[in-house]
């Protein structure tokens, strides 16, 4: 099971293989690999990390490999009422806070961002989510959150809430409504500080395998990996040429990206640079309650090479 984007489509399509294995992908929606235990399906699939994580933590049947399909910029993603009195990050401290769920990754991310960047603690806020928690999870004490019977986005535009961290852009704001907008105003130069400042591009989702799976074929790690790698590089491929971008300014978006991210932000294996992503989401992991303890990266992702 694979979400479709752009750097994995070459898999799902069979443009890229996997050497010695015969794939049979499933395309699937982003948000499918976030709502339950993938591995009860499926021999591989694309899976929230922090669902992951928390399931490896308690030594289910399932491990990791360094394959990441999905990460994403939050800051874009933290909205607030248009008129609320947020003015910046900070003025979160004391609001009434929406999301899907309250254990969602994006969350972890933002959370995190929140208090080591902004001072602005999850016990500060009151939590209002439009479902239960699964995957096991629950806020630690002092963290208020109210499960509701409709979307969270409803209740920002009402007025009962002031902000909301959406796992994708809502409709409101896509529809120009007046009554959303970001909470950091210039988001762009934010992210791009943010980068610069810490080098890390958050990831949100990973590749994960059934633990008796890679017990009996280990050597399915490089093969995917692999795969995994050619199917992104032919992506890039792609940009050579931004005329065929469906973006009226691709060519001047694919060049800030690069100045900015260098060659290849999407790259996949334990680097130097995805253990720095990685060893940040475990200490927000660890603070937020996800986890008891900061497990090494060698016991969360399967070996590369055997």
């Amino acid at each position: 099971m694979l979400a479709d984007y752009h750097r994995t489509r070459p898999l799902l399509n069979g443009e890229v293989t996997a050497h010695g294995i015969k794939l049979q992908p499933r395309r699937a929606e982003t948000g499918e690999a976030c709502m339950r235990p993938v591995y009860e399906e499926f021999d591989i699939a694309e899976m929230s990390l922090s669902w992951y994580m928390m399931a490896r933590c308690r030594n289910e049947p399932v491990i990791a490999l360094p394959i990441f399909p999905l990460r994403m910029q939050i800051h874009p993603y933290i909205f607030c009422s248009a008129s609320s009195d947020i003015e910046r990050p900070e003025d979160l401290k004391g609001k009434k806070i929406g999301m899907d769920e309250y254990r969602l990754t994006v969350g972890l991310w933002a959370r995190g961002i929140l208090q080591e960047y902004h001072g602005v603690r999850p016990e500060d806020c009151e939590w209002f989510t439009s479902a239960p928690e699964r995957a096991g999870y629950q806020p630690p004490a002092g963290v208020k959150v109210t499960v509701v019977d409709e979307p969270t986005e409803a209740l920002l535009l009402r007025g009962e809430i002031d902000a909301l961290i959406p796992p994708n852009v809502v409709p409101s704001f896509r529809a120009r409504d007046p009554r959303i907008r970001r909470v950091f105003k210039d988001p762009r130069t934010t992210v791009n500080e943010y980068f610069h400042k810490t080098k890390i591009f958050p990831i949100t989702h990973t590749l994960v395998v059934r633990q008796s799976l890679f017990d009996e074929q280990p050597w399915l790690v490089s093969s995917l990996l692999n795969a995994f790698t050619e199917a992104e590089n032919l992506c890039r491929k792609s940009y050579d040429y931004a005329k065929r971008l469906a973006f009226p300014s691709a060519v001047l978006i694919l060049e800030e990206e690069e100045e900015i991210f260098g060659g290849n932000p999407w790259g996949h294996g334990l680097t130097a640079e995805n253990q720095v992503v990685l060893e940040k989401f475990l200490q927000y992991a660890n603070e937020q309650g996800y986890i008891p303890s900061r497990p090494p990266l060698n016991e969360l992702f399967a070996p590369v090479g055997n």
